[in-house]
């Protein structure tokens, strides 16, 4: 739990850590907000398409040995990035960043999918790091960008990175699974039937990575244009003055909105041990859907309250999902079954940075919220078939 709560913390500190620093990079490279974001593109690509063969690779040797690699690819990447200097060599070391990155979802859930008894809330609570890393990623970015620049930021993460790769490298894990999984011992029709019902999963999990990318991506630059009251408040110290100050202080309330991914993790968690995943993963989308859709239509505080609530159940929804793979994957192909959620869930996912940009250009910002509105809709209605679909089966942790 340890190693894989560290490791949930780095791959989503290096995925929010890039839209925290989007303005301060446009200013640096003198370019329009829409094309900056457009340098991620290929860091969310592979963060989601490398994750299917790094999942093979996970299941044929070991989770451990995949963490280690994850450890030491990305920090070289992100102490790449600090040392480039053009458009090309950021874009490519942000690339090396995301294909490393997405060895930690296959082989660290992988991992606690099998040596973890209470599934639910030991998914929970590595849901928790992973939300630490959100929390504190956008601040931590904007702070250190404010003291330091943003390319000492890249450098300063990439060697804490290098120092965990290493203290994983001199520690053993015992990777036996604690107890055989039920499912294993299904065959037929019932093996038929899981396939059936983790394709219909694997349909919603690919829109709700559309979702999450979009909302992701421009949630810090959104909040500094829209949600400007503590920066009018905090002008009277004389901040206003100080380059990737404004940065910063949209970058602090980023973080205090994801602190309610928190509370949303442990509350999935133990829904996701304690009732039928299906209606809990329903339940969770069901009551995001009219706060994103407030996201889209509000300003000020207003908008971080429902940008807040949003998120607590956008991501309280993560250990129902990540359960609902387990249930439906043998535990032989485990970390090939989160191999593949994770490539639909990022790999797909990362096209949201341009429809982000071709939804900005041709309406606004808060439009993004709108669509996304409708894709969560659409995601209500393929829960409520994979119910129908699923009746009179059992699906609990």
């Amino acid at each position: 739990m340890l190693f894989t709560s560290v490791g949930h913390f780095f791959t989503h500190f290096y995925e929010v850590m890039f839209p925290a620093l989007a303005i301060p990079l446009m200013i640096s490279l003198e370019m329009n907000l829409a094309d900056v974001l457009k340098l991620s593109f290929l860091m969310y690509l592979m963060y989601g398409l490398a994750a299917l063969p790094w999942g093979m690779i996970s299941d044929r040797f070991n989770n451990r040995i995949a963490l280690i690699i994850f450890f030491a690819g990305t920090g070289a990447g992100a102490i790449l990035t600090a040392l480039s200097d053009t458009r090309m060599s950021i874009m490519l070391s942000l690339a090396i960043i995301g294909f490393f990155a997405s060895i930690y979802h296959p082989a660290g859930m992988g991992l606690i999918s099998l040596g973890m008894k209470n599934r639910g809330m030991a998914l929970g609570i590595n849901g928790v790091a992973g939300n630490l890393g959100m929390v504190s990623a956008p601040f931590a970015a904007g702070l250190l960008n404010w003291l330091v620049g943003w390319k000492a930021t890249y450098m300063v993460i990439g060697g804490f990175s290098l120092i965990w790769g290493i203290i994983l490298f001199i520690t053993n894990i015992d990777e036996t699974p604690v107890h055989p999984e039920a499912g294993d011992t299904v065959s037929g029709s019932g093996n038929n039937n899981n396939m059936k019902y983790f394709l219909i999963l694997c349909v919603i999990m690919t829109i709700t990575g559309l979702v999450y990318r979009g909302n992701g991506t421009v949630l810090p630059a959104y909040l500094e244009l829209k949600a400007s009251f503590l920066w009018d408040f905090l002008s009277g110290i004389n901040l206003h003055n100080i380059t990737g100050a404004k940065t910063a202080v949209a970058a602090l309330l980023t973080s205090l909105i994801y602190l309610f991914g928190i509370m949303g993790q442990i509350a999935g968690g133990r829904a996701a041990d304690r009732y039928d995943l299906r209606w809990m993963y329903l339940a969770f989308h069901g009551l995001s859907l009219p706060f994103i859709i407030l996201m889209g239509l509000l300003s000020q505080e207003l908008l971080v309250i429902s940008a807040a609530v949003y998120i607590f159940f956008s991501l309280g929804m993560q250990p129902i999902e990540n359960s609902l793979v387990a249930q439906y994957t043998p535990s032989r192909w485990r970390s090939t079954g989160y191999g593949i959620k994770f490539i639909l869930l990022f790999g797909v996912g990362s096209l949201a940075v341009y429809i982000v940009g071709w939804i900005k250009e041709a309406w606004s910002l808060s439009a993004v919220y709108l669509v996304s509105g409708g894709m969560v809709f659409l995601l209500v209605c393929l829960i409520a078939i994979l119910i129908r679909v699923s009746r009179g089966t059992t699906c609990r942790n």
